[in-house]
Order: structure tokens, then sequence, then C-alpha cells
């Protein structure tokens, strides 16, 4: 796939928490906000994910295939908040992880050659460290430092395939991971141990969602402490995509859930959506956000009234009977300096990170020099 250089410059615009609150003071009266994807109608590409420098400001070709998003939270030593990551899985043996900041810029190669990565897939932050699910490489979730090296290797009998991926209560040390080979949810807790001692994880099955034809299910998911499906209000909530039925579901009590294989409480199934690929959670009002692999539009879920607020085309090429064309994976979405909804996705199909945002964030003029 061919990827399209970008000659862009930003103009002043700062990310958004992935919570929802904004860098700097939103300058808009919130009823003058933008709140859902049906009121964002630019989408930029951010930089390209396989035309990257490496650590060391050397230009370098990489994987291709950009699969997840995780924005970095707080500053983590040089690390700055507000920061892209995008997994590159590379048709499973993909080995880069991209940082980007400034936006637009070059991407930058996060992860040191020594992380043993292999398919990475989705990531998530718990405290100053990053999570990756690690599709093929050695079966396991890695744990990087801020800088990029590796701190740790998690392996379970229970993991077939990590793919879905997302943290739990803030710094409780529970993360969940979806398998790709099984379709099973599990729950990940870290567990006492003594001082120096290599922590020790016990892995619990949480669910058991739908296997996709041919036995490939890839799950996405995200966390949330509560959110309001219909008349319930459920609490310590993992939401996840079962893209066999074309479904979105909520797992409630999911931190303390005894071993279970059920299926969730469904928050939403069928047209418009059309297996989806990745989720998101709007921060202002805890709708979901979906891109689909098979029509490569991104769509929006009202949980409490089971309603689509909006569907978008984000990538124009048209996904075939094969699947060839299909572009979207990764998706997350964030606030703006003025207040508005920014969701950031991944295109498959260019390799880039794009943002869909309710104004042009930049202006195409020469990139700011890459990050070091």
């Amino acid at each position: 796939m061919k990827c399209a250089t970008l000659s862009l410059t930003i103009v002043g615009f700062a990310l958004a928490a992935s919570s929802g609150a904004a860098f700097g003071a939103p300058d808009r009266d919130d009823a003058a906000r933008i709140t859902t994807i049906a009121g964002l109608d630019n989408i930029q590409q951010i930089g390209s994910t396989q035309n990257i420098n490496d650590a060391n400001g050397k230009p370098i070709m990489v994987d291709p295939d950009p699969y997840k998003i995780a924005i970095v939270p707080e500053n983590l030593g040089k690390l700055a908040r507000g920061t892209i990551l995008v997994s590159n899985i590379g048709n499973d043996v993909g080995t880069t992880i991209v940082k980007f900041r400034p936006f637009p810029s070059i991407g930058v190669q996060f992860n040191a050659d020594t992380a043993g990565l292999k398919g990475p897939a989705d990531m998530a932050f718990i405290r100053d460290r990053l999570l990756v699910a690690n599709s093929k490489g050695g079966n396991s979730v890695q744990v990087l430092n801020p800088n990029g090296t590796l701190f740790m290797s998690i392996t379970d009998p229970m993991f077939n395939n990590p793919w879905g991926l997302t943290a739990g209560f803030p710094h409780f040390g529970t993360f969940f991971v979806a398998n790709k080979g099984d379709a099973k949810v599990l729950r990940v807790d870290f567990q006492k141990h003594a001082a120096g001692a290599a922590p020790v994880v016990k892995v619990t099955q949480i669910a058991q969602l739908t296997v996709m034809d041919g036995g490939v299910t890839k799950i996405d998911m995200r966390w949330l402490p509560f959110l309001r499906v219909g008349d319930q209000l459920l609490t310590d909530v993992l939401v996840v995509q079962d893209p066999a039925q074309s479904r979105i579901a909520a797992i409630a009590n999911a931190s303390t859930l005894k071993t279970s294989t059920g299926m969730g409480v469904t928050i939403f199934k069928g047209t418009p959506l059309n297996v989806p690929g990745g989720i998101a959670i709007n921060p202002f009002n805890h709708d979901i956000l979906v891109v689909n692999l098979n029509d490569n539009n991104m769509v929006e879920i009202n949980p409490e009234k089971a309603t689509v607020v909006a569907t978008k085309t984000v990538d124009p090429l048209v996904v075939d009977a094969m699947g060839n064309n299909s572009a979207l994976f990764g998706v997350t979405a964030t606030v703006d300096r003025r207040g508005n909804l920014l969701v950031f996705f991944t295109d498959d199909n260019t390799n880039t990170l794009n943002a869909l945002s309710a104004a042009p964030l930049f202006e195409e003029r020469q990139p700011k020099e890459a990050m070091r």
C-alpha cells in the first residue's frame, strides 16, 4: 500500500486528555460545543505510520497496517502528555509502535528493538507503563517503560493470541485481554508478591463472545466506571465489540466477576454496525464510537437509548467481498482546545494516523521537525 506524503504544519491546537478534559480551558460555551461525530466534517492525516524516523532521527520504512491507538495520559519522563502511540501490526509480523507529537509530524519509532514485539495490537497505560497485546510474539502482553524498553513480559496458558486490551480502575493493577484465537475475554489481576520478586498475575475468564468464521475474532474493549444501558445503570463496565454478531455489549462488575462464559448485556446489534473493528468512548456522553471493517464507516451509538446518533464514511474505498480495502481498526476520542469532540483513527489503506475534527487542525505547509 502506498502512503501519502504530508506537507503540513500546525496552526495551534492542544490535545485533550482521554477523560475528556481539555488541556487548556475551552474557549466556547457548552451549548456551542460539537459533542458528537455528526458535527465533525474535517479529516486530515496526522502522519504516516510506515515512513517514519528512528530514535536518532534517521528516516526508515517500517511495518504497514496501523491498528490501535493510545494517548499518553500524563507526562512520563520524556514521553509528553498527549503524545499519540500507534501500533503497527504488519500482517501479524509487525514489530513497531510509532509516536506522534506535535501534530502533524513525522512519526518516530517508540519501542526499542529489544522490546520483543511481534504483531502488536491494542495498547493501554497502567500507571507509568504501556501494556501491549502481543498477538504473535510469544502469546504475551508486553509491558514497556516510558522510554520504549521492555519492563516485563506477561504470559499465561489462557492467552490465545491477545488482541484487545484495556485497563480497569486506575492504580488497581487490573487489566483486560480479549483473545483473537478463541474470543474469550479475560481479566488479569496482579497478585501480592515479595519485595523485589517478579509480579505474579491471576487470569480469569469473564466472558465468551462469538467466534468468527475461520476462528480469527478481533475484539476491542474499553472500560468505564459506570454506563447507563437502557434503564440500567451499570458499574465497573467493560464495553466490548462482538464482531461476529455486529454487536456491542457491556460486561458489568468486570473487576470482580467470577469465572463466566456470559456474553454481557447487549447495547446495540445490527445495522449500521458491520463487523466492528474498533471502539472508543465519547468523553462528553459515554456514547460508543465504532469503526466498521466491512464498509469503512464510523458509527456513534447512544447506549441509553440504543439509537444511532450518526454514521460517517471516513475512508472512501469500497470494501469488497474478500475484505480488500478494509481500513479501520483503531479509534480513540478526546476533546480539542475549543471544547469540541476530536476523534483519531488509523487508516490501513493509507498507513496513516488521521483526525476527524470540527475544524481543520492545521494548514498545508512544511511539517514541524519530528520529535527526538
